[in-house]
């Protein structure tokens, strides 16, 4: 619908620094939190422009337009501008309906925000990680078990890859075999483990290295290699939602 189309312009003056102006862009909000007595400040998840910060004025008065609707997991159509790194929210509308989230599948659901929120950069661009985002929340939705936790597992490489990590290049040393093991935050092929690693089975790493994650590959085994590497990339304070939910008794 070219209704949903972004479109940006940007205002330039000699002293100032540019002001950006988006209208419609396809939306999602990752996180919210209080800003001033009436106010929110949100990030956003957008199609065409990456992350987004912005201020959302008066969004908590009973009247505000943007009551409830400045929530996670609801496909939003937004317009936003600014020049600071924290945008303002102009304008946002409800884009239509999504397969609910069940109270258990919001687990999954947070977790995939908060791994967006902190392994992005403000402003990065890609409709790829968009459409991986849409794609995982209809999974999240619709999908348990074994078939969950494979597309859990998916979009977290994928999220990777986005950044820059791809393992792709490995797949052919991978097959000559070896012992594999994850340093920092790499699949790597060494001659022997360190005291406290653990090596990777090859149908792992080539799993990983692939991104092709499927419900008979070791769900386990494949998620404790994901937790090191993510681990090693978003620092010593870890997630707040991660550790939880990769324990999950459920094999998730």
């Amino acid at each position: 619908d070219s209704s949903h189309m972004a479109a940006a312009t940007v205002s330039r003056s000699p002293e100032r620094t540019p002001v950006v102006r988006v209208r419609s862009e396809a939306a999602f909000v990752l996180s919210t939190q209080p800003w001033r007595e009436t106010s929110v400040i949100a990030e956003l998840l957008t199609q065409r422009h990456g992350r987004v910060t912005v201020v959302v004025r008066g969004a908590k008065r009973v009247s505000s337009r943007f009551r409830g609707i400045i929530m996670p997991f609801v496909p939003l159509v937004v317009s936003f501008s600014g020049a600071g790194d924290i945008k303002n929210l102009t304008d946002a509308r409800w884009m239509g309906p999504m397969t609910p989230i069940d109270p258990e599948g919001l687990v999954s659901a947070f977790y995939v925000n908060e791994l967006v929120l902190r392994l992005t950069m403000r402003s990065d661009a890609s409709l790829r990680l968009y459409n991986d985002y849409l794609k995982v929340l209809s999974e999240v939705s619709l999908k348990d078990g074994k078939e969950l936790s494979a597309a859990l597992r998916t979009f977290e490489i994928k999220l990777l890859n986005s950044l820059g990590w791809s393992q792709v290049s490995k797949v052919e040393e991978i097959e000559k075999g070896g012992i594999w093991t994850v340093r920092q935050g790499e699949l790597v092929c060494i001659d022997e483990l360190c005291e406290g690693e653990k090596a990777v089975s090859l149908g792992t790493a080539l799993a990983v290295a692939k991104a092709e994650i499927t419900p008979s590959a070791d769900l386990r085994e494949v998620r404790d290699v994901l937790r090191l590497i993510i681990g090693y990339y978003v620092g010593d304070t870890g997630l707040t939602v991660s550790y939880t939910h990769l324990t999950l008794p459920t094999n998730r």
